[in-house]
């Protein structure tokens, strides 16, 4: 009987051992034959991407030999890159970014013909040769591209305030119900503060920040949605709400924000991953991010007697304070506290201080 003898057990090992050979052999020889036809496209759509990235120049060059020889000749793009260089930062962008190897190698020999040119990298290694966000430049970052009119309007040069012994009130998260009894008591004292703001973009959230900016007070970014998973999900998502904030401020009072400060601060749990990338690019588009050194921790449930001491102890030794306090999440308990607070500061007996608002002159206060 050949089924369950010795021979049929053979038999059976035998074709199970053939199978699991040629199975995968099978298996790998056509993903091969994939791979390869995938990397073939991959070329072709390089080139179409090429192409068309050069396109926008064709205009002007397309009875030009520069263009001519790009059209002729694909393989020289080293010698090529160069002489677009010398010829228009444009043209050289936009062929430089047919393929990431070959950039950085014509970037070298672009800026050795051209010593004069100052150059800086991105993260990607890639030489971006001036700021322009109209130019192509594949190089980038794709966040990098995103609002070309998001640019902090700051004078060249600019000399920080001589702030010793200067005290700057903050308030975050506002505008709100509380932000008139804040204005009042400073007002009251004939000092000036900084406000972080999430506007929301309603008629009395325009109203307040109007009333903010009319008092001469400061107005910085602080978020629109406050939500930090949102917010720090990536560089992207935090341009996306800091533009939404920002557009709010200027259409409720004209003002052009060029300070801002990180829900959270720089360093918090939720901006881990992206935190180094992001303040590179907030920088690189001028605004200035302030944190603290002094925190009444009001958000945090502090009472009125906690929040007092919190100012006392870490003020007193400062050389010049930047305080955290809150227009919304502090709720009446800052409102309570704060005329004694401006009491203390500017009678505490031991030292003089000065308070005033935040500006693009004062040094920033950063974790």
């Amino acid at each position: 009987m050949y089924f369950g003898s010795v021979k049929f057990f053979k038999h059976v090992i035998v074709a199970v051992t053939i199978l699991l050979i040629v199975i995968p052999c099978v298996f790998c020889f056509l993903l091969g034959l994939k791979n390869a036809k995938l990397e073939t496209e991959n070329e072709k759509l390089k080139t179409e991407i090429g192409e068309y990235q050069l396109s926008g120049h064709q205009s002007r060059y397309e009875s030009d030999e520069l263009f001519s020889l790009y059209k002729e000749n694909l393989e020289n793009k080293e010698g090529f890159l160069k002489l677009a260089y010398e010829y228009d930062e444009g043209l050289y962008k936009a062929a430089a970014g047919l393929n990431g190897d070959a950039a950085p190698t014509a970037s070298t020999e672009a800026i050795t013909a051209a010593p004069d040119t100052t150059a800086e990298f991105t993260h990607s290694g890639t030489i971006i040769l001036d700021d322009d966000p109209d130019k192509i430049d594949s190089g980038r970052a794709s966040y990098e591209m995103l609002y070309p009119d998001l640019y902090a309007e700051l004078p060249d040069n600019i000399v920080y305030n001589d702030d010793m012994d200067y005290v700057y009130l903050t308030f975050d998260d506002g505008p709100s119900k509380y932000t008139q009894n804040i204005l009042d008591y400073l007002d009251a004292y004939k000092i000036k503060a900084t406000f972080f703001v999430v506007p929301d973009g309603s008629e009395e959230s325009n109203a307040r920040l109007k009333k903010i900016a009319e008092k001469g007070h400061t107005i910085g970014i602080h978020t629109a949605s406050h939500e930090y998973n949102k917010i720090y999900e990536s560089v992207d998502a935090y341009l996306e709400d800091f533009k939404t904030a920002y557009d709010r401020v200027y259409e409720a009072t004209g003002i052009k924000c060029t300070l801002f400060r990180f829900p959270g601060g720089s360093i918090n749990d939720y901006n881990k991953e992206i935190r180094e990338e992001l303040i590179a690019e907030m920088t690189r588009r001028g605004f200035v991010y302030f944190d603290w050194n002094v925190d009444t921790s009001d958000a945090l449930g502090a009472t009125w007697t906690e929040m007092y001491n919190n100012v006392r102890t870490q003020t007193i030794d400062k050389n010049r304070a930047v305080i955290l306090m809150h227009d919304y999440n502090g709720g009446w308990n800052t409102i309570l506290v704060l005329e004694d607070i401006i009491k203390w500061i500017i009678g505490n007996g031991k030292r003089t201080f000065h308070i005033d608002k935040l500006t693009e002159y004062v040094k920033p206060v950063q974790f």
